[in-house]
């Protein structure tokens, strides 16, 4: 069950993964949680991921 990692319970935590750009599957391999946990959590905390679409060149310009 989603509430019962504390990563995904605490909505800013959880909010806070997903601006760092954490993909769903990272968010479960950090919490040690299921992926189906992680979009449930999504789903009850009423949160979606941003979509932002950018190029390759823009992206390398933006690790630099």
């Amino acid at each position: 069950m989603w509430y019962e990692y504390a990563e995904l319970r605490d909505k800013e935590t959880f909010l806070c993964m997903l601006r760092k750009g954490m993909t769903c599957e990272e968010i479960a391999e950090e919490t040690g949680c299921s992926v189906s946990a992680v979009h449930t959590a999504e789903k009850r905390h009423r949160l979606r991921k941003p979509v932002i679409i950018m190029s390759e060149e823009l992206r390398r310009k933006l690790e630099l």
